[in-house]
């Protein structure tokens, strides 16, 4: 293996461990963070906390890893098996017909069917490919449409294509063919023998179908069909062991609805119903034979973990782990060499066949007493503690420390502490309790912020970090490998599935900065912004994490809210609130956070609150009712200032009282906090608009504004209406009116008709937005005089 630089090890004194946020912010500790992505920190001698957890009540359920299906490649190839033999299972194709390996084998070695379909799909994009390196945008074989601006801002999700060229292009396409055998190192005509015998149908039904779906649709973008539960091929039904008995019936996977039980047909691969009326095309009766879903056929590119329905108490799960590590080593002699150990873990990655799963204790987030966190907490004091006065009073002082997980995201200069309410897994930390070869995959921390993981106890975990500057690379290597699973999973490097080793070939040759670090019990990992992360456990171990920021984060914050708008990937909390109660808070005390910190909130909330009125003036002709919503929990602003806001209240709904009291009544998004845009999965944070799919209209009129987040998030959900940000209104109600002009059959149509019934509302009223910023810029200039 090619040897990885290790990350700096840093050791920190008393006095710098009561500031971890400043230490941190050293000009010096910030640079080694930004070249290498992540630091270790040693704390001095002295500190020791003692693992607090309540052994008789702490339980957790683990996740089944199964390192083989974690490759990037081998998903690729093993689902493109399960593909193509669920295709030639569906009706008369050739049902006996059923490959048992993911390749072939050929005289030159092993050609997987994978590669092969990807390497002719690519020949046709590479002009495109072209294009996005020549433009600096990540290769996804996807090509990035011309943006519509409103101001400065993009106004287009990344709608990039694969393009997939007809099969009469490729049979007797020498150049296509020569290119392959080349890439592929195999015979040309043995590679076209094996596209043509294997291949050829089931690329042609995927062709014909994209074609029918607008010519050059993104590759399975518009023929597979979203799923609230989705399942992957690769999870088989006997391997579901936290299955669960529902003896609620289930609806159609299109429509939900669990009428016409005799007009329905049950897919042969997932096992989910299917209303004949409601497939695409629809079936006029229910056929005869095996039948298999698009998803299953095309594939969803759906990737999770199953968890055992067992609960483990630590004690319990390290018993577990030495029964694992008998069998791997029958003789007890365990390795010590991690090298060697990581060579068996990356051995284990990379075989294509199945081994035994592998059991990992992540993201545990218990609440109860001892069961929360393994640092001490005035909750939970162990027994042995409290009948020791000295121990107690050490006990005490941990309790409050900063570099007490649960402390440090409130420490002085982190700015997440600001929200007023606890974010699982962000301000409260989780617990990852390992076992030998079990993993974290690659991935960045939410919103981009910086994270803390601490060893309490066990063997060694070993990490490797991407920093910020091969970040772009990393994306472009990832989905250059496997393009179809990006097309049909965007945020697939956020789901933490996914893994490549910083020793494979093509990692090494896309030039990509990677550093790798072994942790030890009682030692702190710090990640820094935009670093992707990724590492193994080398036997039972125990380890916590929470997340927490510094003044330079802030940018990050930023660019991570808009990242996601391209990925659909959801923000974990609303960046733009956070700024707005920084500018809030300097008003009342000027000196609480750093002068750049709070110009840069400052400018980026302005720069976005014109562009939000902006678009919502120019949509007035359609959004003529506007609404105040009272349902949502902000903090109160009070600047002294009385503020006079006319709010015109909406005398229709388009819903019964009904219907909304269902949506009133539904307890699953009560715990949210954030409305979430339809269209671009973003937090809508000042307004949203209300699309209603149809004009539907009501005898009696029940108020809507005091709905709470989660109720309107469920609403949208339902299906008959949806919640928009103002840019992606703006943009449908443009695509309307571009649709109706090209449209020679209707000309004389009213766009707008569509959209009469739709309503703006308010979440925070737009001259008090006005008030903090015009407030915190006076302040801001009375500090230079």
């Amino acid at each position: 293996m090619v040897e990885l630089e290790h990350i700096p090890i840093l050791s920190v004194s008393q006095s710098e461990m009561e500031d971890p946020i400043g230490f941190l912010s050293k000009p010096s500790v910030r640079l080694l963070g930004h070249k290498y992505g992540m630091i270790k920190l040693v704390p001095h001698e002295d500190f020791k906390p003692p693992l607090s957890i309540d052994q008789e009540n702490f339980k957790f359920r683990v996740r089944l890893q199964y390192l083989n299906e974690l490759n990037i490649l081998n998903r690729g190839r093993l689902f493109m098996m399960k593909q193509l033999n669920n295709y030639y299972l569906r009706g008369k194709r050739r049902p006996d017909f059923q490959l048992a390996k993911p390749f072939l084998e050929l005289p030159g070695g092993k050609v997987y069917f994978y590669d092969l379909f990807i390497a002719v799909v690519r020949f046709f994009n590479q002009d495109i490919k072209k294009e996005s390196q020549s433009s600096g945008l990540s290769y996804s074989g996807r090509k990035r449409p011309r943006s519509r601006r409103l101001g400065d801002e993009e106004q287009s999700r990344d709608t990039s294509e694969l393009i997939m060229a007809p099969l009469s292009s490729i049979s007797d396409n020498m150049a296509l063919w020569k290119q392959i055998s080349s890439v592929l190192n195999a015979s040309a005509d043995e590679l076209r023998s094996t596209f043509l015998q294997v291949l050829a149908p089931y690329y042609d039904f995927m062709q014909r179908k994209m074609e029918a779906h607008g010519g050059h649709a993104s590759l399975l973008s518009n023929v597979i069909y979203s799923e609230e539960f989705p399942k992957s091929l690769l999870n088989d039904s006997e391997d579901n062991d936290s299955a669960e008995d529902d003896d609620d019936e289930e609806g159609c996977t299109m429509c939900s609805r669990t009428s016409h039980q005799s007009r329905t047909i049950l897919c042969d691969s997932c096992d989910k119903p299917f209303h004949i009326f409601c497939l695409d095309p629809p079936l006029n009766e229910v056929p005869r034979g095996k039948w298999v879903c698009n998803n299953c056929i095309f594939g969803n590119g759906y990737y999770g973990f199953k968890e055992e329905n067992k609960f483990y108490s630590r004690k319990e799960f390290q018993a577990k782990c030495q029964e694992f590590d008998t069998e791997l080593w029958p003789n007890g002699d365990k390795l010590e060499d991690l090298e060697e150990l990581e060579r068996m873990f990356w051995g284990k990655v990379y075989q294509i066949e199945r081994s035994s799963p592998i059991r990992y204790g992540a993201d545990i987030h218990n609440a109860g007493p001892g069961e929360m966190t393994g640092f001490p907490t005035a909750e939970f004091v162990p027994d042995q503690i409290q009948n020791d006065p000295g121990e107690m009073e050490k006990y005490k002082e941990y309790i409050t420390h900063p570099m007490n997980l649960v402390n440090l995201p409130s420490a002085k200069g982190s700015l997440l502490s600001i929200f007023g309410r606890k974010i699982s897994g962000m301000t409260v930390p989780w617990m990852y309790i390992g076992s030998t070869f079990s993993t974290f995959c690659w991935h960045l921390e939410d919103q981009y912020t910086l994270s803390a993981n601490y060893q309490h106890e066990g063997d060694p975990k070993v990490w490797y970090s991407i920093p910020e500057s091969s970040c772009e690379k990393f994306n472009e290597l990832m989905r250059n490998i496997a393009p179809d699973l990006f097309q049909k999973q965007p945020d697939l490097l956020h789901q933490l599935v996914t893994l490549i080793a910083p020793y494979d070939e093509k990692f090494q040759k896309a030039n990509i900065s990677c550093f790798k670090a072994v942790q030890y019990p009682g030692e702190y990992i710090v990640t820094f912004p935009k670093c992707y992360h990724s590492g193994f456990n080398t036997g039972y171990n125990f380890n916590e994490a929470v997340n927490f920021t510094l003044d330079l984060w802030l940018p990050y914050g930023v660019e991570a809210t808009r990242d996601y708008i391209h990925t659909g990937k959801r923000c974990v909390f609303d960046m733009w609130e956070l700024m707005l109660t920084v500018l809030v808070e300097y008003i009342e005390n000027p000196k609480k956070f750093d002068e750049a910190l709070v110009r840069k909130c400052h400018a980026e909330l302005l720069r976005m609150f014109n562009q939000e009125i902006k678009t919502l003036d120019q949509l007035g002709s359609v959004l003529a009712t506007q609404n105040l919503a009272t349902g949502f929990t902000r903090r109160h602003i009070d600047l002294n200032t009385h503020v006079d806001v006319r709010v015109t209240v909406s005398q229709n709904t388009g819903y019964d009282d009904e219907y909304i009291h269902d949506v009133e009544n539904d307890s699953d998004h009560d715990g949210d906090d954030d409305i979430f845009c339809s269209a671009c999965k973003t937090i809508c944070t000042f307004a949203f608009v209300v699309h209603r799919k149809n004009s539907c209209t009501t005898k009696r009129r029940r108020h809507m504004e005091a709905m709470s987040p989660g109720q309107w998030n469920r609403l949208a959900e339902k299906g008959d209406m949806q919640i928009l940000c103002a840019k992606d209104y703006f943009n449908m109600v443009e695509k309307a009116d571009v649709d109706q002009a090209n449209d020679a059959d209707d000309s004389d149509a009213d766009p707008i008709q569509q959209f009469k019934h739709d309503e703006v509302f308010y979440i925070r009223q737009p001259d008090e937005i006005r008030c903090i910023l015009q407030t915190a810029q006076r302040k801001i200039d009375s500090m230079l005089r």
